[in-house]
């Protein structure tokens, strides 16, 4: 009787780790970093004129550098995005009055421009030809931080010298579609690209919070993708 228990007790326990192990592989853990180049795809505002909207112009193409986590569960994915845009430019000008003064100075225009959005994501993921290779849809929602620092050095009779910083928040949304090849066991590599709108209404300036700013950096971020699944 005891002898019969216990081996009943054991296809109980058999059975029971063989179904916890079949429903364990449904379930995927992923991590991914991504780098590529972003573009900011809203028209430059058309009431600026020379030398700003040449400045703006510079400050549409940057660099990208995305990083997930999350887990997949058969083919529904969900998971953790930071996905970053900076870049910097400079323009030289001549003979343009930058500051409203109806002075005509020469001067150097610097910016130097970072987006930061965290949030989650959901994941489809649809097996194209075979296993190893797929497209993957995203769709996302999360906070984008906006930051830009703005240094105007006018040289000439009315020098002058304005560093500022503007900055802002706001939710948004991320949708891409991503292509990967599964190279090894866990390594995988691919290609993906994605849009964030970005249309800031109260960007402010720590130093004078009676100004309010606004910019729209809607971008689209293009890059190679390196994928460890476990």
């Amino acid at each position: 009787m005891k002898q019969t228990k216990t081996i009943l007790l054991l296809i109980l326990t058999t059975f029971a780790f063989t179904n916890l192990s079949s429903q364990s592989r449904n379930f995927n853990y992923f991590g991914s970093y991504n780098y590529g180049f972003g573009n900011i795809i809203a028209p430059v505002n058309s009431s600026l004129g020379y030398p700003e909207k040449n400045e703006v112009n510079k400050l549409k193409s940057g660099s990208i550098n995305q990083f997930e986590i999350g887990v997949y569960y058969k083919k529904i994915g969900l998971g953790l995005i930071h996905n970053s845009y900076a870049t910097n430019a400079s323009t030289s000008f001549e003979n343009a009055d930058v500051n409203g003064d109806a002075y005509f100075e020469n001067g150097i225009l610097s910016d130097k421009l970072n987006i930061r959005f965290n949030g989650i994501e959901l994941l489809c993921k649809i097996p194209v030809f075979s296993s190893d290779f797929d497209v993957t849809c995203k769709l996302g929602l999360g906070f984008q931080s906006y930051s830009i620092n703005k240094d105007v050095i006018i040289q000439g009779q009315h020098s002058d010298h304005h560093n500022y910083t503007l900055k802002g928040n706001k939710l948004t949304t991320i949708a891409g579609v991503e292509l990967n090849y599964q190279i090894w066991k866990i390594i995988g590599i691919g290609f993906e690209t994605s849009i964030i709108p970005g249309n800031y209404k109260k960007l402010t300036n720590a130093e004078s919070l009676s100004y309010i700013y606004n910019d729209n950096v809607s971008r689209l971020s293009t890059g190679l993708k390196l994928k460890i699944t476990l």
